[in-house]
């Protein structure tokens, strides 16, 4: 790791992790897991309260009917590689992001003839971990989904190549990213929170009020 990137993510908090659900090497303990020191580009967290609105007759305001509040992330940072070793193993770590997308498939079998036929046994869930802003209140990374993951190779910063195969020097990742919180959200009718964790949400190291 190149002194300068390592300096940089100890120092900003550039150190992104993302962690496969499902992905699992009996060789690699790290190896559902992906490490991006990074130069955090955007970060966005939204909330949106979702109602079902009645428009009555002779009534001006509609009447409201509350649904849920759902959180989406989207989080942009640029992936930096010093040198053909270093832009080797950013390949490699954008690799398995993306692998990280498809979910694990069970084999169906009959009788003596095992199919082709596949069925879907677990979803491709990940936890993503970006210092406080980005984990589940017990400091690992929070549980969800990827729904979109772009890595666009930054053409005016150039490439490596070594026999006709090229690697990126700089790679500019974005992803949109669907939380599934692990504790209860909201509060009790005495206006309590319902679970401890909900004090510090959604950023965890901030004030409980």
């Amino acid at each position: 790791m190149s002194d300068y990137i390592s300096n940089y993510a100890s120092k900003s908090g550039g150190l992104i992790e993302i962690e496969s659900m499902i992905r699992r090497d009996p060789f690699d303990e790290e190896g559902g897991k992906v490490k991006f020191f990074a130069f955090i580009t955007s970060f966005s967290d939204s909330m949106t309260s979702n109602w079902n609105e009645e428009q009555v007759y002779g009534r001006q305001d509609p009447i409201g009917t509350f649904q849920s509040t759902q959180r989406k992330i989207s989080l942009g940072f640029d992936v930096p590689s010093a040198n053909l070793d270093e832009a080797k193993e950013r390949l490699d770590m954008i690799n398995k992001v993306k692998q990280f997308m498809y979910p694990a498939y069970s084999t169906a079998a009959t009788n003596e003839t095992t199919t082709n036929a596949l069925s879907l046994a677990k979803s491709p869930l990940v936890r993503i971990k970006f210092a406080n802003l980005l984990e589940n209140g017990e400091g690992e990374g929070l549980l969800g989904w990827i729904g979109s993951f772009s890595a666009t190779p930054a053409i005016d910063m150039g490439m490596f190549n070594e026999k006709r195969l090229l690697y990126p020097k700089v790679y500019s990742v974005s992803l949109d990213f669907t939380p599934q919180h692990e504790f209860d959200l909201g509060y009790k009718p005495d206006g309590e929170s319902i679970d401890p964790k909900f004090t510090s949400f959604p950023y965890a190291g901030g004030k409980p009020s």
